[in-house]
């Protein structure tokens, strides 16, 4: 969920009007994870955080894809990853860990780092960003918990309700299982988007410097 902007409805390999077409969620499918990830970079950019580290438009864009790649790869064989389709177009993705898999293991924390490092390296404000995801790092739960990592529609379908749909799988479990969910943001306008949907914020995390990131937790229903 973020910034609204224009796109274009059609892409090499197909022609899909997805500001009027239903829109359905499923589970993200083997080969879609390259278009999950472009729909994601859409609908992030411009972004607070990648952008403290970016030297340029571009170089943003291209981290964000990349730096999401990691985090999908890092989740991929809990399969809790959720998708939304307009026609044949992938137009948002929720990308989900479930309880157990958070905080994540030294291995799998260092392979993330691995695929991690060139944007950590040819970022500018390196020192302070890392500060700060260290200081998101610190707080981030060890109870069992539902734990969103990412989440973003299609600036085409943005008001459509994909954003909360896709957030109904996993949420519905974490109620049946009587477990909390819990995500961060770095874009204060989100935070009334998951007011709606019962999450509440937990800290607002600022260094001198950076831009804030905000966490959010919500109690089973």
């Amino acid at each position: 969920m973020a910034a609204n902007i224009g796109w274009p409805a059609t892409y090499a390999g197909g022609v899909t009007d997805v500001r009027s077409a239903d829109i359905h969620i499923d589970k993200l499918q083997p080969g879609e994870g390259p278009e999950a990830l472009a729909t994601l970079a859409r609908a992030f950019w411009p972004d607070p955080l990648f952008g403290f580290f970016a030297p340029d438009p571009l170089w943003e864009h291209h981290a964000l894809a990349h730096g999401f790649s990691a985090f999908m790869a890092d989740l991929e064989s809990f399969d809790q990853s959720w998708v939304a389709r307009a026609g044949s177009r992938v137009v948002g993705a929720a990308v989900w860990a479930p309880p157990g898999a958070m905080p994540r293991s030294r291995r799998r924390e260092a392979m993330v780092q691995a695929r991690m490092a060139r944007i950590l390296l040819t970022g500018r404000n390196r020192r302070r960003g890392i500060a700060l995801l260290n200081a998101v790092d610190k707080v981030h739960p060890h109870e069992p918990h539902w734990y969103l990592a990412l989440l973003g529609t299609d600036p085409l379908v943005q008001g459509r309700g994909a954003g909360g749909r896709l957030l109904g799988p996993a949420l519905d479990q974490a109620d049946n299982d009587g477990t909390p969910a819990y995500l961060e943001t770095q874009k204060e306008q989100n935070l009334a988007f998951y007011a709606r949907h019962g999450f509440a914020v937990a800290e607002e995390i600022r260094l001198a410097g950076s831009p804030p990131v905000w966490t959010m937790r919500r109690e089973p229903r």
